[in-house]
């Protein structure tokens, strides 16, 4: 015989409590005045010799009693053979939890975990027996109810078991550990028994280790099944990643040197030595060496010439040759391709002579070199202007702009775009816009002469070729600015003026981020009313980096994992078709009206990795979608702690088809013992209780037929 509960066996100790009890009453003793006992001698001896028996048999069935309702607590099984003398076996209620995340195609022993763990599950249908009913449930980061009512039916649950297939997803066991809970709740009657079959990976368990009592809830209490986790084995595959990779190039040119990093983490007990192959688009363009340690990550740089490539993006793929865990030997990721930049140019009032409105310095520097579009409206324009395929957006001192123009601006921003501002006569500080990265205040002069300008980061894109320690940015001849309260995105690029300090001087050039884009603002005016800063030299060099510096991200590339959503980006025009492609080649549509919404999901959750592409007229937007690196970490939780959170439930801890198997076989039939117990219990209680009350009633009225038939009587009666 077992014990589910064997820690309730420590509550026997109570059995000291009628003993205690028993030993301070006969210690009680009461005198009574009485008159001669030479009439009572003759039954002294029996009646002491009768109650020492009744007082150690009420003493022993309220020990039976206390030990019987311990025994009971502990839960105790026995086996089928045992059980037949009780009234046979009890059907049971078996829910099988199948893992099938990334993990599970880790190759072991010759077949991948997800093939052993199938084959362990099945193994369990060989132990069942008439009556027992089966559950069904593919564990990932959700809960896929295969079978989710328990049934009889053997080839409905055989067929969901081997019809489970890996997938790439992030493994999670606390949704299918809840559903479990809620399937023992509903049973009618039985044991309930509880098969995870899994890797028993540790990110895995994560969730559930953190917070144990919102998955092991009050179904769990209540129901108490036993639960038994089976590892397929516990074997080292071997397995690295590319954990990372970082691009130096911020764009694709054809012919161009390309550069990035790649972080390698080898996550096995073995050294690696590999090789890592980037491929842009269909085109092998370079391959590096990798040699790691034992548990090491390292950094391995790549350079190549860029192959030419179409579109607004490039697909690239970093690959390693090949380990036991294929899933995460891939990388994938996308390059912007450098496109002549297109530029917007707003400026506020547009009256007087073309040469005095803010807009003409501007366009005049934007337009040198013939190698940027610029197209100029007003500010009130940009209410009806579409910002679709334009990389840049100048606001030339726009005055007050409109709800409808900020609301614009900032999905321009969501998509990836550049919004560089240049104050006027006409910014007021309660005027400005929220997306900026800093609050102006208040006008400020200058004392007059050329203000020194400093450079915060020469390695910076603006000044990359343009400025550094060698040849430093020039002093300019500026009159007036505004003083700009810095929100904790704003970062300050360029410093006007000597002020206090290491770093002083008034911020010149700010920037910020909003989304996926970028807003700068250069603390001068585009025409010469606060200085002459469009004649110097550093004017023509400063506006045409800007313009260059928006073509390098026109959508800054999201990092997805398998199972994240896919949202539709803004820079897709809301009013088209729009055409999502899977990986697999898989086409679907929807609607203009469908996509109308700029909250739109285009797809609830990516089921694969690899590259989705959504496209909406001209625009297509590209998304790169890897395998959750938590999975390639195929270290198993410590046993003890998931005892630590399964407590005080029956956890069985067992790896292996074999073991498996030896257990099964333990615990063929095992059979509740406990309700017999209760019984049991029941009866001596009653027993107890009448003997008690027997023993009461003869000792408060005395031996009536003794003391009717005796000499006394007869004496008194003469």
């Amino acid at each position: 015989m077992n014990f589910l509960a064997p820690w309730m066996l420590y509550g026997l100790a109570a059995i000291a409590a009628p003993i205690a009890i028993h030993l301070w009453r006969r210690r009680q003793i009461q005198a009574i005045p009485f008159g001669s006992l030479r009439f009572l001698k003759a039954i002294a001896s029996r009646t002491r010799r009768s109650s020492r028996v009744e007082n150690l048999l009420l003493l022993f069935l309220r020990c039976l009693l206390f030990a019987l309702i311990v025994a009971a607590a502990a839960r105790p099984v026995m086996l089928a053979r045992s059980a037949q003398l009780f009234g046979g076996e009890v059907p049971r209620t078996v829910i099988l939890i199948i893992d099938h995340s990334a993990s599970m195609g880790a190759r072991a022993g010759g077949q991948t975990r997800l093939e052993a763990a199938k084959a362990c599950a099945l193994s369990v249908f060989d132990d069942l027996k008439q009556g027992d009913r089966v559950a069904v449930i593919a564990a990932s980061d959700r809960a896929g109810l295969l079978v989710a009512e328990p049934t009889i039916d053997r080839d409905v649950a055989r067929k969901a078991v081997a019809g489970i297939r890996l997938t790439e997803t992030r493994g999670d066991f606390a949704p299918a550990l809840r559903e479990a809970g809620k399937i023992t709740a509903k049973a009618e009657r039985g044991l309930r028994q509880v098969f995870l079959f899994t890797d028993s990976q540790e990110t895995g368990w994560r969730p559930t280790l953190a917070h144990p009592e919102a998955v092991f809830d009050l179904p769990w209490k209540q129901e108490t099944p036993q639960l038994v986790v089976v590892r397929p084995d516990d074997l080292s595959p071997r397995n690295a990643c590319i954990k990372e990779l970082r691009l130096l190039s911020p764009f694709l040119v054809g012919g161009s040197t390309f550069r990035g990093v790649a972080t390698v983490e080898n996550l096995s007990s073995a050294p690696l030595h590999d090789l890592v192959q980037i491929t842009i688009g269909n085109e092998r363009a370079g391959q590096r060496p990798v040699d790691a340690a034992p548990g090491a990550t390292v950094e391995v740089p790549f350079e190549f010439e860029a192959p030419g490539v179409e579109g607004s993006w490039a697909r690239g793929t970093a690959r390693l040759s090949g380990d036991d865990l294929p899933a995460d030997d891939a990388y994938y990721f996308s390059i912007p391709v450098y496109r002549p930049p297109r530029v917007t140019l707003a400026e506020g009032t547009q009256l007087g002579p073309e040469r005095l409105r803010p807009s003409f310095f501007l366009r005049k520097a934007l337009e040198a070199g013939g190698a940027i579009r610029v197209r100029t409206i007003s500010a009130a324009a940009l209410d009806d202007t579409g910002l679709e395929g334009q990389s840049a957006v100048f606001l030339a001192d726009p005055g007050r702009l409109s709800d409808r123009a900020i609301a614009r601006l900032e999905r321009f921003l969501e998509s990836g775009g550049t919004v560089a501002l240049f104050p006027g006569d006409q910014t007021r500080p309660a005027d400005a816009p929220a997306f900026l990265p800093a609050r102006p205040t208040a006008p400020r002069d200058l004392p007059p002469g050329r203000q020194p300008v400093r450079i915060a980061d020469s390695a910076h894109p603006l000044f990359a070729d343009a400025w550094d320690n060698g040849t430093p940015f020039p002093a300019l001849p500026q009159k007036r600015l505004l003083d700009w309260k810095l929100t904790p995105q704003a970062a300050v690029l360029l410093t006007l003026g000597a002020g206090e300090g290491a770093e002083g001087g008034a911020p010149f050039l700010i920037q910020g981020e909003r989304g996926p884009g970028r807003v700068l603002i250069v603390n001068a005016s585009a025409d010469r009313t606060w200085g002459d800063f469009p004649l110097s030299p550093a004017f023509l060099p400063l506006v045409q980096q800007i313009a260059r510096y928006s073509a390098t991200q026109p959508g800054r590339a999201t990092r997805l994992s398998v199972g994240d959503p896919l949202t539709l980006p803004p820079n897709l025009p809301r009013n088209k078709p729009l055409a999502l492609t899977l990986p697999s080649g898989e086409a679907r549509t929807r609607p203009a009206d469908a996509a109308a919404d700029s909250r739109t999901v285009l797809l609830e959750r990516a089921d694969a990795s690899g590259f989705y592409s959504a496209s909406a007229g001209e625009e297509t937007a590209i998304f790169p979608v890897n395998v959750d690196r938590a999975e390639s970490d195929l270290k198993a939780a410590p046993p003890e702690a998931l005892e630590k959170a399964t407590a005080p439930l029956a956890l069985t801890q067992l790896t292996g088809r074999d073991a498996l198997t030896q257990w099964l076989q333990k615990s063929k039939g095992l059979v509740p013992f406990w309700p017999f117990l209760l019984g049991a219990a029941l009866a001596v209680f009653i027993l107890e209780a009448v003997l008690a009350n027997l023993v009461a009633r003869r000792r408060a009225q005395g031996e009536a037929i003794t003391i009717a038939t005796g000499r006394l009587t007869r004496r008194r009666t003469v």
